[in-house]
């Protein structure tokens, strides 16, 4: 029986080069993965922040539609709905704060013939008929309109969907990646080893014994060019959650939750180094078939 053979040494190239470019791709891998998870927690944020919200809009005040004492019998009526829990007037500061991005700040909006939009909060777990609702509206205010705060959603959802769906594909593409560097480094050991690799073989070393020594390499490379990857990548999420957490925005999960979230990320350096392994491994049994 043979020993360990020592057919890469330590101070080869691959030794060198391919944990650095492990652990570029671990770097690229974990921060899509982790802006696919990022779009999925703030947009379950975002729904969770809408759900069981409501908005009332009346006719602009401007056509004469709707005068103070009718928005309170309006705000009255919302109030006497089962399921409804609030029901406010959006204040003028709070339309121009809402459509300063589209008209600048120094824009007039008390001059600009705007509805009146109630915001109406439901009990958790209820969902009003908002048909029904705009009905009863109707009987005060013609052309009172209902609309769920979720609804406007849908768009965004699939925007969002689309967006995590190319991240995971990214994923997948840098991992196909990182399988062929694998591969090319490998091979290039074998062809730099061919000759030992054949005496080894005529002493009585088995193909098993020659692919352990590629796989203990390679696994030793891919869990060190992964934790460098993963720790690299942690330092840059951490530094945006930061940032992210900042700007106090209804789209952004708190910092917490989207740490959380991450959790499973930790598991990418055992898995590349396990990737890297068995890949090593096919790679060095599928050339000696062919070699003897």
């Amino acid at each position: 029986m043979l020993g360990r053979l020592d057919l890469l040494p330590r101070g080869a190239l691959s030794t060198r080069l391919v944990p650095a470019i492990i652990a570029v791709m671990v770097l690229l891998l974990t921060l899509a993965a982790t802006g696919a998870i990022g779009i999925d927690r703030s947009l379950a944020s975002f729904q969770s922040e809408l759900a069981g919200r409501y908005t009332v809009e009346l006719p602009t005040a401007e056509a004469g539609a709707v005068d103070d004492e009718t928005v309170a019998k309006v705000v009255d009526l919302l109030a006497e709905t089962p399921g409804v829990i609030a029901a406010e007037v959006v204040p003028m500061p709070t339309m121009q704060r809402l459509l300063e991005p589209w008209l600048g700040r120094d824009a007039a909006v008390g001059d600009l013939p705007l509805p009146v939009l109630i915001d109406i909060a439901s009990t958790p777990g209820a969902v009003l008929d908002a048909p029904a609702l705009a009905a009863r509206l109707n009987a005060l205010v013609k052309g009172a309109r209902v609309e769920a705060a979720i609804d406007s959603m849908e768009e965004i959802a699939e925007v969002a969907g689309a967006i995590e769906l190319a991240a995971y594909a990214i994923v997948g593409l840098v991992a196909f990646c990182l399988v062929a560097v694998v591969v090319f480094a490998t091979r290039s050991g074998l062809d730099a080893q061919h000759g030992i690799i054949e005496i080894a073989h005529q002493l009585g070393a088995r193909g098993a014994t020659i692919a352990r020594e590629f796989q203990l390499h390679f696994l030793a490379l891919g869990a060190v060019g992964g934790a460098i990857g993963v720790v690299l990548a942690g330092i840059v999420i951490y530094g945006l959650a930061l940032f992210a957490g900042s700007l106090d925005s209804p789209f952004l999960p708190s910092l917490d939750d989207f740490l959380g979230g991450l959790l499973p990320l930790l598991a990418i350096p055992p898995a590349v180094a396990v990737l890297t392994t068995a890949t090593a491994g096919l790679t060095v049994s599928r050339a000696l078939r062919r070699m003897v």
